[in-house]
């Protein structure tokens, strides 16, 4: 769990940008042929990490 604590505490925007870029990345790999289906998977993953949580919305970031 060390990972998605550390992912946690990296500002939003580059979360987002860091899984949107394994999400287009895979697509663009797609439409050239290629199957990398781990860019899709890990990309949605941490999309679903990337946006703040309750506490981060109110303003606590020392958990």
């Amino acid at each position: 769990m060390g990972f998605f604590e550390w992912w946690l505490d990296l500002p939003t925007g580059l979360k987002m940008g860091v899984s949107l870029g394994l999400i287009g990345i895979s697509t663009v790999l797609w439409f050239a042929g290629y199957l990398w289906l781990w860019g899709w998977i890990i990309g949605s993953i941490l999309l679903v990490f990337s946006f703040p949580n309750d506490a981060q919305k109110r303003g606590y970031h020392d958990f």
